[in-house]
């Protein structure tokens, strides 16, 4: 038996000494190999579930383990030993004494592009070694990678690779690993793969270069959807920046091979950065349809994880060093600064689920009951984020006027803002086709719109008209009309209008704000002829029949601080 002074000893080899660091996984120790009279780190891995879960958890460990203990690389952690002992599954590795990225980004700063890419190249080559051994990282985050005394990488922390078999679940539903480092197809419990750990890397370099996450969000279920279906924000300038959006893709097959991201971090590192776009994206957009049901299976597999009855969430909280949510839209400078709504659209193939404009920001809201149980998903963000869409375009990304679904396509939309219009495609993640064209006068609308001089100049709302599929009630300043829809501007047609907004009189009668000019309108999840109707800071909760005869308003207006989702939304 070994004299251990007091420590621990496993497997009749293995002192432990200190504890190095815990986490959701296992808990890693310092250690003394008394046979070969070495320091080594040991990992203790935490069960997850038990009989038949645990042991199958237990085979994953010693498969993967075993291949990953067989490459032999530079910057790879080099796993000296697998240990049953105790009940429990222990692995042996080198111990590196210099730390962890995060921790140098929390000490020392930000790295720069370079210093980024470099990095970047030393992990991709620990990723490509391990792939070529028939194993997967899973977990790829700044915490993860320990520095040598030369500052050069090791990649390290495999253990939760084999416990999360091979996707972003356990047994028994729960999430395994760290969320917004983790690739989108795992939280919708879909086959991952190499692509998988680059989607990572693209985030652990985002990090490094920005001090910020591309999806950190308030809590986990709201940083879960933004993996799934947000764009990133990524506050990385350069060809750095580009390679870190081309990483992001939503879809694994339209990120950069680990060939193509060599090549590209190579160029940055020497100072000749190439055409990213050109080098490392050449996208096969997939089908309407496919696109659609991706999104739908996607929210259900984000739901089921986090909310559904029985889920136990095994997903690691954020690193000391990992970035948090960010507003990056202007600050509110005026005097008299409030909470405004200036369009809505809905989030195809989510129900209850919007796209929430105010001013150069957006946000992403599900709608409830009431006000109070509306709850902000995602956001707010800059609407600059939406580049396909609005890149370029500071019109659009300053102010979203109103928004009007294409009749026959959940995924198209013609988005207004002041005397112009866009055609736009725009999938649940939004990664959809982006703009169909470039902005086009209101004039076009020959039939409806158009025709109206007030029209013509600015749409500020529109609200379908309840049991007429195609038809809607346009707004602008004190007037609406009701105008039908068809499959591009001309062949729309005014049904009736011009006429003033003061006519509802059982809705808007008597309130000025609201027949002077309507911001938004949001449908009421579940009722057809339910809707909550925004003008300035205001808001009213009104029913109304395809014939305007309805119920009317259905409360006095109210503040929009009545929605705690919308709080963070500040406008002048």
């Amino acid at each position: 038996m070994i004299d251990s002074v007091g420590g621990r000893v496993v497997a009749d080899r293995y002192v432990l000494a200190d504890r190095l660091g815990s986490g959701g996984m296992g808990t890693v120790w310092r250690a003394w190999d008394h046979l070969l009279q070495r320091t080594v780190a040991v990992k203790e891995l935490h069960a997850i579930g038990g009989g038949y879960e645990q042991q199958a958890a237990m085979r994953r460990v010693l498969s993967e383990a075993r291949a990953i203990a067989r490459v032999t690389h530079a910057h790879v952690i080099d796993i000296y030993d697998l240990v049953e002992f105790d009940g429990g599954l222990w692995i042996v590795m080198e111990l590196v004494p210099g730390g962890s990225l995060s921790e140098r980004v929390r000490v020392s700063g930000l790295l720069s592009p370079v210093e980024t890419a470099r990095v970047g190249l030393e992990i991709l080559s620990a990723l490509e070694a391990v792939h070529a051994a028939g194993a997967l990282h899973r977990d790829v985050k700044p915490a993860n990678v320990l520095l040598r005394a030369d500052g050069s990488s090791v990649l390290t922390d495999f253990g939760i690779a084999a416990l999360s078999g091979h996707t972003g679940l356990t047994g028994t539903g729960g999430v395994v690993g760290s969320a917004e480092y983790m690739a989108p197809e795992r939280l919708r419990d879909q086959p991952a793969g190499p692509a998988s750990d680059l989607f990572s890397l693209g985030v652990t370099l985002c990090f490094l270069a920005s001090g910020q996450t591309p999806f950190a969000r308030g809590d986990l279920t709201a940083t879960s959807f933004a993996v799934a279906f947000e764009p990133p924000s990524v506050h990385v300038q350069g060809p750095l920046g580009d390679v870190i959006e081309q990483l992001l893709d939503k879809d694994p097959a339209k990120r950069p091979s680990g060939a193509q991201l060599a090549d590209a971090l190579r160029s940055i590192v020497d100072g000749a950065p190439r055409a990213v776009q050109a080098t490392l994206r050449q996208p096969v957009p997939p089908t309407r349809a496919n696109r659609r049901r991706t999104a739908i299976t996607g929210a259900i597999a984000v739901v089921v994880l986090l909310t559904g009855a029985g889920v136990t969430a095994y997903v690691a909280g954020d690193d000391p060093g990992s970035g948090s949510s960010h507003r990056t839209g202007q600050a509110s400078t005026g005097a008299h600064a409030g909470l405004r709504v200036d369009s809505v659209a809905p989030v195809p193939g989510v129900r209850g689920r919007f796209w929430v404009f105010s001013g150069s920001e957006y946000m992403v809201v599900e709608t409830g009951a009431d006000p109070a149980s509306a709850r902000r998903v995602s956001g707010p963000a800059p609407i600059a984020q939406w580049r396909r869409t609005f890149g370029g375009l500071d019109r659009f990304t300053n102010k979203i006027d109103a928004v009007l679904p294409v009749p026959g396509d959940d995924h198209r939309f013609w988005v207004f803002s002041g005397d112009q219009y866009l055609l736009v495609h725009i999938a649940g993640d939004r990664s959809g086709k982006g703009r169909l064209q470039e902005p086009r006068p209101l004039t076009d609308w020959s039939n409806s719109i158009g025709e109206a001089p007030g029209f013509s100049h600015r749409v500020d709302a529109v609200m379908p008209v309840p049991g007429v599929r195609g038809r809607f009630w346009v707004f602008s300043g004190s007037e609406y009309m009701v105008v039908e829809t068809g499959a591009d501007p001309a062949s729309a047609r005014r049904v009736s209008g011009p006429a003033p907004i003061a006519q509802w009189r059982r809705t808007f009668g008597g309130l000025d704000r609201f027949t002077n000019k309507i911001d938004a309108v949001l449908p009421v999840p579940g009722d057809d002829h339910r809707f909550w109707v925004f003008s300035g800071d205001q808001y009213l909760l009104v029913h109304i029949a395809g014939d305007r005869s309805g119920k009317g308003r259905l409360q006095e207006p109210r503040p929009l601080t009545d929605w705690p989702s919308l709080k963070p939304l500040r406008t002048d």
